[in-house]
């Protein structure tokens, strides 16, 4: 039997520069911060002496967030299994240079009266919207008070955690907890469906959630927080414990970092930047997210999310979609594209005092041909302009010899114009690679533009560094759509009349 071969031509990134305090340059997150601090950039502010930190919890999780922001002022042992995947936590101070403090007069606590009460709701999304109205409410009441905090922490009991959330198992996402009766009415209603029936009992519409639905708890919480002026950093209890054994979570320093990060860049702060962006660029990322409550998918709106070169975070919302009959992927007509641009332009503007000299935009989805006409309308201004689709189809590739998988940084064309870019493999600064799966590259399958496919690949790459929702060394796909998908969750519960806010840190 003759094997047929074929050869690809690959090209290899070198990891990007991370920009710190003075300027110093590293490619690890963690120790660029370590030995260099934050980065301090022209137009946002220093952070002063401390972070006011303010709290919504039950008496219980308000003393895990007390007990826990003590802990995170000190160093945190690493796990010992490798140095430079799993670094100790030197301390709050010692990284940012300033305190996490926490305002006394801005605790707000959930008595056991009121937690009872939105228990006690047999619907489910009823419970969950009184549960994050509950929250909001606490949350308002930091409006008139004098300091205000930077973040509120909303630490959510358990109670609440096991009726009103959710956890994945796998690829499916279910929800925590039933009631018996619950239970009872999504098994005949399974059975019916199965056999072809209706009901012939009566149900609620709230009866019959799906168990594979996720709640809406913390975009509830996200929205309502948003229109105070208020960001925050939703915790469970598990999550604060010091001394839980649970192995599904993170060692106790790398919970350190990620929380200290986020919080870091949630009270205006400016963790790292990337070192060789250039100047004057504008990134975006186009995507599509389904409006509740239609549970049927034909209903979709656009969103923007924004990156400056130095990585200023901001957030649009766009028109409606329109769906295509034969794929089923979204798109947006061509006066919806124009419009969406007109405004990232305008809002580029307003952060940056100018416009951009080039335009990036990434989008989930292929372009058709009205739209990317409006895409090029509304950017007609801007000198350089780049239109990229970045997908997954699930193709992998393997090394022929040893035990890791490619290179984080291997890029592999397959096509005239569809290129695969490993932004998960083996890392050579870690020595190993992080992950549980075989990685699957994310694919570029579609360019108009002015760049070289080379080019759009480093950024795409560069941009898997700008996480500020975590220390991680890297995420998969580009900050400019990796978390898109729950930034339009989001988005979906803010109300048409209302504008909602542009900074990314809201939405984190």
């Amino acid at each position: 039997m003759k094997i047929m071969t074929q050869a690809f031509k690959s090209i290899f990134i070198e990891e990007p520069w991370l920009a710190f305090g003075d300027g110093k340059r590293y490619i690890d997150p963690k120790k660029g911060l370590l030995a260099y601090g934050p980065c301090l950039y022209d137009n946002r502010r220093a952070i002063s002496s401390s972070i006011r930190l303010g709290i919504v919890g039950s008496g219980e999780t308000i003393s895990l967030v007390q007990q826990w922001i003590e802990r995170c002022q000190g160093e945190i042992p690493a796990k010992k299994d490798n140095s430079l995947l799993f670094q100790s936590f030197p301390g709050f101070t010692k990284i940012f240079g300033c305190k996490l403090y926490i305002l006394n007069e801005c605790i707000e606590t959930l008595t056991r009266e009121e937690t009872e009460q939105v228990l006690e709701i047999r619907g489910f999304q009823r419970r969950v919207k009184e549960a994050a109205r509950l929250f909001i409410e606490k949350l308002s009441n930091f409006k008139g008070r004098e300091p205000r905090p930077h973040v509120v922490i909303c630490a959510l009991p358990q109670e609440i955690v096991d009726k009103c959330a959710t956890k994945t198992r796998g690829y499916a996402t279910v929800r925590i907890r039933l009631t018996e009766k619950e239970k009872k009415i999504l098994e005949k209603i399974k059975k019916h469906r199965r056999t072809g029936q209706t009901t012939l009992f009566p149900i609620r519409e709230e009866d019959i959630e799906r168990t594979s639905e996720a709640s809406n708890l913390r975009r509830l919480i996200k929205v309502g927080a948003m229109q105070l002026d208020i960001p925050t950093q939703l915790v469970k209890p598990r999550t604060l414990r010091t001394d839980s054994t649970d192995q599904t979570l993170q060692d106790e320093a790398t919970r350190a970092w990620n929380f200290s990060v986020a919080i870091y860049y949630k009270a205006e702060g400016y963790p790292w930047k990337l070192a060789n962006m250039e100047s004057g660029t504008c990134y975006v990322g186009v995507s599509f997210y389904k409006d509740p409550p239609d549970s049927r998918g034909n209903m979709k709106s656009s969103i923007a999310q924004v990156f400056t070169h130095t990585g200023e975070g901001l957030v649009l919302r766009g028109s409606r979609a329109i769906i295509d009959e034969v794929t089923g992927s979204p798109h947006l007509t061509e006066k919806g594209a124009y419009q969406l641009i007109i405004d990232v332009l305008k809002e580029y503007e307003k952060q940056m005092r100018q416009l951009p000299r080039r335009l990036v935009v990434h989008k989930s989805s292929r372009y058709k041909p009205d739209e990317l006409a409006g895409f090029e309308k509304g950017a007609k201004n801007v000198k350089q302009r780049d239109f990229v689709t970045i997908e997954t189809r699930g193709i992998r590739f393997m090394r022929k010899k040893g035990i890791y998988p490619p290179l984080r940084g291997t890029v592999i064309q397959i096509g005239n114009s569809d290129y695969l870019l490993f932004t998960k493999g083996y890392s050579r600064y870690l020595e190993t690679y992080p992950g549980l799966r075989v990685p699957t590259p994310i694919e570029i399958v579609e360019h108009h533009g002015d760049s070289s496919l080379e080019i759009i690949c480093q950024e795409i790459f560069s941009l898997t560094k700008m996480n500020w929702n975590s220390a991680d060394f890297c995420i998969r796909k580009p900050i400019t759509l990796e978390y898109a998908s729950e930034v339009g969750k989001i988005l979906a519960y803010v109300p048409e009349e209302v504008i909602p806010r542009p900074e990314y840190r809201f939405y984190m």
